[in-house]
């Protein structure tokens, strides 16, 4: 008797032991790792995502079978919502499951019914009653009960749902298994709820406004929309099911997105949970990719290792690779399907890591698409006369992270609209000297506030410090390339034109009271603008010690600081600050903005500092599953009218890589130099691929040591570095 009870409980204490381990065991590569409850993510429905790299859909909270703001380009249906209601034959009710509408509806225009009051309220509408949500990548699960008595007879069941959504079609998927409670066959049948103003397929001409079809479609003149199911019974309501007492069932849906003209998919459809299954392997397949591409960090800080792979996260929910696009593998800035140098420059070291050929497409796609007049290049082509002055500086700044990560300066013998890379970028040079450049010999970009960044207040304009310094430093680079390139004429030309120009900028631009630059009008005039987008300055190699001192004096709590990160405008400017349109405007700050503080914090010497707005910035994971465009400082809120992912997160990786762990990349050697800081604790980066050979580096209290293929190659203290070849 005793050794049976010994027996039981050693394998209890080995199943504990394999649950305990089985928790541990899940890495950045699986997406469970990500996994949120929807109750503790500060989203609305609209920016909760399922993407797998072809399209994306918002599924709503308080249903267990409803989503909306559908994009598979070239189909978009934003204000589509689909679900399904349970009619259950037994009592001949309706039980609804579209509470997010009829909740918004009572709320933003008082019609529609109460759902407080539903399924007890006379004249209320039966609906599902939700319990449980949870997200990860490109997965939603959902749990709902249904317990009621009408006229002496129960309907009693649970119901448990997973969403995806495709990567090779446009289509979306859902696992609905239900569980009849009560003592009688549960005899229901599911009806497709489709609504929706319009549908949109682009490039095709016709009426978008959309309209019902039948029970299981709905559509304009331009694109339909079919509900399909592994049910093989129908009916001209919808899908009919019998489930026994204490019994429970499984069904697939597949909502379907496609052209017109096209022929509808079947109704009944048998390999829809393959094809869910395929979705969510592709998911993962894609996360191991980065997880094993990317350098691999582990912390004593967990809340810093969560923001690390977050912030891998969001770079990849924007990658596409939808037949579609204009490139096979298209960097989108986010929700918004276009590619944008200026955002992709944020992650450029981390899109070199994880793909060069992708990164020396994104430089490509720009030069072929904005030929120095768009900015915006969307999914099928550039839009709108509109350019930000930021463009060369971007492109600068992608160039240099696939030079640093490849070696390969034959890109700038690829040609994009009859011209090389090299002749883009010297005719850059050329636009900024000869249509942007005042009488004093500064750049200026006239009165357009919106050519370099979009504050909504004037005076940001004219001769700009940040794109003065900017094109000192890009003029500096371009005679370190015309050297490269054995051009030693325009090497000369290039790095005179720097000089002559960093000259102008101490002279007329420089506030030695205030320790910060100043605009400077074309009536003499000068304007002291509190804009964190000087803090790029860092970035730069010619600032002297007074400048940069300068201009970290500034990063104090209430000035820049604050709870998340560093405000875009400081609280001292009182003519700029602007709580609306926050990323460069004042309450809140682009998702870039941080990790490239702080990762030119990190080295020009300033630590501390670098690690104070990274810590501030990472707290973000604990409400946000990926980090959105231009998050509330004070608070953790994404306004509606921005994206709630931003491809520019990565700059949150590089501040880690680079900064943190004190990687320099030059000439073909790998320099290793980080810090610690207490609140980090022991830490580790590996799989750091260069040259041929993959490195670690495993920072300690007071030493940190370096690996070379898994072998130690150096132990040194804090201070030293370490050169590898």
């Amino acid at each position: 008797m005793f050794k049976r009870e010994v027996q039981q409980c050693l394998l209890i204490l080995l199943a504990v032991s394999s649950f305990v381990t089985a928790q541990i065991n899940i890495t950045p590569a699986d997406p469970a790792y990500y996994a949120m409850d929807r109750e503790h993510i500060l989203f609305d429905d609209s920016q909760v995502l399922l993407v797998n790299y072809r399209g994306s859909v918002s599924p709503k909270q308080y249903s267990i079978t409803q989503f909306t703001n559908v994009q598979f380009q070239p189909f978009q249906a934003q204000r589509y919502n689909f679900n399904l209601n349970f009619f259950d034959k037994g009592t001949g009710r309706l039980i609804e499951d579209d509470v997010p509408t009829k909740w918004k509806s009572w709320i933003d225009d008082g019609e529609s019914y109460d759902p407080l009051g539903s399924n007890f309220r006379p004249n209320a509408p039966s609906v599902m009653v939700t319990q449980d949500e949870k997200w990860q990548p490109n997965q939603y699960f959902r749990s709902a009960t249904f317990h009621k008595e009408y006229d002496h007879t129960w309907v009693s069941f649970s119901a448990k749902s997973w969403t995806n959504v495709a990567f090779d079609d446009d289509e979306v998927f859902i696992k609905l298994k239900l569980t009849n409670r009560s003592l009688k066959d549960l005899d229901m049948i599911l009806i497709p709820n489709q609504v929706a103003d319009h549908i949109v397929c682009h490039f095709k001409e016709g009426s978008t406004v959309a309209d019902s079809i039948d029970a299981f479609t709905i559509g304009s003149s331009t694109a339909h929309v079919r509900v399909s199911s592994s049910i093989s019974k129908i009916s001209d309501r919808g899908f009919e099911i019998s489930i026994a007492p204490g019994k429970s069932e499984t069904y697939y849906f597949a909502v379907k997105f496609y052209e017109a003209t096209d022929k509808a998919p079947e109704i009944v459809q048998s390999d829809i949970k393959s094809r869910m299954v395929a979705a969510d392997k592709k998911t993962r397949e894609m996360l191991n990719w980065a997880y094993n591409q990317l350098p691999q960090f582990t912390s004593d800080n967990k809340q810093l290792e969560e923001y690390y792979y977050r912030c891998m996260l969001s770079v990849l929910m924007c990658r596409f690779e939808n037949p579609n696009y204009i490139s096979d593998v298209f960097w989108a800035v986010g929700t918004w399907p276009f590619t944008i140098s200026w955002d992709n420059s944020y992650s450029s070291d981390v899109l070199a890591m994880l793909d060069p050929e992708s990164l020396k497409g994104a430089i490509l796609t720009d030069f072929e698409h904005v030929k120095m007049k768009r900015t915006y290049v969307g999914w099928n082509g550039a839009y709108w006369d509109n350019l930000y002055i930021q463009e060369p500086f971007a492109l600068q700044i992608m160039i240099e992270a696939y030079f640093r990560h490849t070696g390969d300066y034959r890109l700038f013998e690829e040609e994009a609209s009859g011209k090389s890379v090299w002749e883009w970028m010297q005719g850059w040079v050329d636009e900024l000297q000869e249509n942007y450049t005042n009488d004093l010999g500064l750049i200026d970009v006239g009165y357009n506030t919106e050519k370099i960044i979009e504050i909504r207040t004037d005076g940001y304009n004219h001769a700009v410090p940040i794109t003065n310094t900017l094109t000192i430093d890009l003029l500096y680079t371009m005679a370190e390339w015309a050297k490269k390139l054995g051009d030693r004429r325009m090497q000369k030309k290039y790095f005179a034109d720097a000089e002559s120009l960093k000259v102008l900028v101490d002279k007329y631009l420089w506030n030695d009271e205030l320790k910060w630059f100043d605009n400077l009008y074309p009536d003499g005039n000068k304007e002291t603008i509190w804009t964190y987008h000087l803090f790029d300055m860092l970035g730069a190699d010619y600032l002297s010690d007074k400048q940069i001192y300068g201009l970290v004096s500034h990063l104090q709590e209430g000035e820049f600081l604050g709870r998340f990160g560093v405000y875009s405008i400081a609280r001292r400017d009182s003519v700029h600050w602007d709580l609306i349109d926050s990323d460069w405007g004042g309450g809140g700050q682009y998702a870039g903005m941080p990790g490239r503080i702080s990762r030119n914090l990190y080295k020009k010497g300033f630590a501390g500092k670098g690690w104070d707005v990274l810590k501030r910035n990472m707290r973000y994971v604990d409400y946000f599953p990926y980090l959105p465009q231009n998050p509330r400082i004070d608070t953790p809120e994404q306004d509606l009218s921005s994206m709630p992912v931003q491809i520019a997160a990565g700059a949150g990786m590089e501040a880690i890589i680079f900064g943190t762990f004190g990687l320099t990349m030059e000439e073909g050697q790998l320099t290793i130099k980080p810090f610690n800081h207490e609140d980090i604790g022991k830490a580790t980066l590996q799989n750091i691929r260069y040259n041929g050979k993959i490195y670690g580096i495993q920072l300690n209290r007071k030493t940190f040591s370096v690996f070379e293929n898994k072998k130690l190659i150096a132990t040194k203290f804090y201070g030293e570095k370490v050169e590898c070849k």
